[in-house]
């Protein structure tokens, strides 16, 4: 075999294990969050998303320029035009199948868009630099790129992992003790942030929060939520945790306690245009649902759950709000409307019937009720 051949054949190799083993979903560590906030004068949700896609740009980048090491030189203008077209889509396919099957699921084509833009971002820069025959240039970016995204996911993903488990593990020591229906919700919340209390100093308020969400979405919402953050969704402690779902409720609703639970947990995953968690979204919500026809009930859990976690992480200083008020106990009408009064189980045709369609005027009527519902629970108020 030849060094050329050998080199190659190396390169595709790394290729795929870095796909392999890229954390699910690609987190932007908080810390870098709140230097794009701090720096640029964002919003945390601007901050949040602008660094999100600048994680996938640059893993999904390097993915492409590494794509251009293992094709040959064409010698005429059709095999380079070829070369462009079709590279891209060959890298964004095998990027996009090895993830899927980590992930267990397809991407929805918006949760692929910025992914499929940097590949092909990348191939067309590789390609750039290979007719001019500068592949030692293409080195140099490569490993400064790799470099880079290294240093971002060593910051995240681990100490998440850690958090999570350490709140579930809290979770599954209160269920002996732990009430019914919607006092368990409520004393299910106060076990995932009691991990807050000051026994991670290694982690900001932000942090500890959403590690405790999630513990709480995969103890009450659905087991899938481990695995986007390294935990087996088989494992005895995640199977202890969801366990204790059974006879828990919001107003009432086993399904409304998931569907806020499910809402609040993929809120920190990650922002939905760059989410690995799109797919888990739709797929989970859609089962709570199945076979009841559409409801603005669960619509209201849904936007509950997601203003929840906007609500307990959306600063250091909010966060540890959250967590002083949950210490100091749980009053369900600060987390969620005690009178929800919504149109529910509504067929296909009886929806058409009623609201026409998603975005009639009397559609966002009645989502604005929803809203201003919520925004009279304290808990989940922006202010």
């Amino acid at each position: 075999m030849s060094p050329k051949t050998l080199t190659k054949l190396s390169i595709l190799a790394a290729s795929l294990a870095g796909l392999i083993m890229l954390p699910i979903p690609l987190l932007p560590p908080q810390r870098l969050v709140e230097f794009a906030q701090s720096s640029l004068g964002l919003s945390v949700e601007a901050a949040y998303l602008l660094c999100a896609i600048a994680v996938q740009v640059a893993i999904y980048s390097v993915l492409g320029l590494s794509g251009t090491f293992v094709v040959n030189r064409a010698q005429t203008f059709r095999g380079r035009l070829l070369q462009t077209v079709a590279l891209p889509l060959v890298v964004v396919g095998l990027a996009m199948t090895i993830r899927s099957l980590r992930a267990g699921h397809a991407p929805f084509w918006i949760n692929a868009a910025v992914p499929v833009a940097a590949c092909m971002g990348g191939v067309i820069l590789g390609l750039g630099v290979l007719y001019r025959r500068s592949k030692v240039a293409v080195c140099i970016v490569t490993f400064v790129i790799c470099a880079v995204a290294w240093a971002i996911f060593m910051g995240g993903s681990p100490q998440l992992r850690v958090a999570t488990t350490e709140s579930l593990r809290r979770i599954v020591a209160a269920g002996p003790n732990l009430p019914s229906g919607d006092a368990r919700f409520g004393a299910l919340l106060q076990a995932a942030f009691a991990t807050s209390e000051g026994n991670r100093a290694d982690l900001s308020n932000i942090e500890q929060n959403r590690a405790a969400i999630l513990a709480f979405g995969i103890a009450i919402g659905h087991s899938n939520i481990a695995r986007f953050i390294g935990l087996k969704t088989d494992g005895v402690l995640v199977q202890n945790a969801v366990a204790l779902s059974q006879g828990t409720t919001l107003n009432g609703r086993e399904d409304w306690a998931r569907h806020y639970a499910v809402s609040a947990a993929l809120a920190v995953l990650e922002h939905p245009i760059v989410s690995d968690a799109g797919g888990l979204m739709r797929e989970q919500l859609d089962t709570l649902t199945r076979g009841s026809g559409f409801s603005f009930g669960d619509l209201a859990a849904d936007r509950a759950g997601v203003r929840f976690t906007f609500a307990a992480t959306r600063s250091d200083i909010a966060a540890g709000a959250m967590q002083a008020r949950l210490r100091n106990g749980f009053s369900k009408k600060d987390f969620f409307p005690l009178d929800v009064q919504f149109p529910e189980n509504l067929s296909i045709e009886e929806f058409r019937h009623n609201f026409g369609s998603v975005g009639s005027e009397r559609y966002q009527s009645t989502v604005s009720e929803i809203e201003a519902a919520l925004d009279r629970c304290s808990a989940l108020s922006s202010n």
